[in-house]
């Protein structure tokens, strides 16, 4: 299965009364599932593999700056920052084993991935006249990540068989959320950076061994 991924960044500069505001925001989502399926022994034998994935990608950023300033006096910076990447995978594999009318063994292998990432990224941004400068910062960072494997192994019809499923799966999130306030005798610089990332990373590897049951 063909990796999908997703890269969004973007960046807002609001210039105001020598206050330049400067807002980036970078998320990244990366999802791969790779599978392989392998059945060891001669003879005849029939391999069904039905497989259905599903990835689920979904970004949503936010920047909201307002300023109301009449360049006097000082500013009052308010700053308000929500994070929240979110993943979920479950995987669901099914494997039977049994013989045919004819005597030819059937391997049947189902597999049911679904896999959805969210990212949510909100900045706000309100300055406002004040007696003197002052900035308040709020972040809000909220990560969550499950993931769900199920493997039910049937082997039917008195057939000896060994099944060796093997699923590595990596599901993480990252945030991070950086604000810098730069103030100097002609200019005032607030840059606010934010960066999320969502990554749901599986190998899933099923081997059959019929050993002599076929040679």
């Amino acid at each position: 299965m063909e990796p999908q991924d997703a890269d969004t960044d973007t960046e807002t500069e609001i210039e105001s009364k020598e206050l330049e505001i400067d807002v980036e925001q970078n998320s990244d989502i990366d999802d791969d599932v790779d599978t392989s399926v392998t059945v060891v022994g001669s003879g005849p034998v029939i391999v069904e593999l039905d497989e259905e994935i599903d990835q689920d990608g979904e970004l949503d950023q936010d920047a909201d700056v307002e300023t109301d300033t009449a360049g006097s006096g000082g500013r009052e910076i308010d700053v308000g920052i929500a994070q929240r990447p979110e993943v979920d995978e479950r995987i669901d594999l099914d494997v039977e084993i049994s013989k045919a009318d004819n005597g030819t063994i059937l391997v049947e292998i189902g597999l049911d991935v679904e896999d959805d990432i969210e990212i949510e990224s909100d900045a706000d941004i309100d300055v406002d006249d004040a007696d003197e400068d002052s900035i308040d910062t709020a972040i809000e960072q909220d990560m969550e990540n499950d993931s769900n494997i199920d493997v039910d192994v049937e082997i039917r019809d008195d057939i000896e068989a060994e099944v060796d499923v093997d699923i590595a799966s990596l599901v993480a999130t990252l945030v991070a959320g950086i604000v810098d306030l730069e103030d100097s005798a002609d200019l005032a610089r607030l840059a606010v950076d934010l960066d999320e990332a969502a990554t749901i990373d599986s190998d899933i590897d099923v081997i059959v061994d019929l050993g002599e049951l076929i040679a």
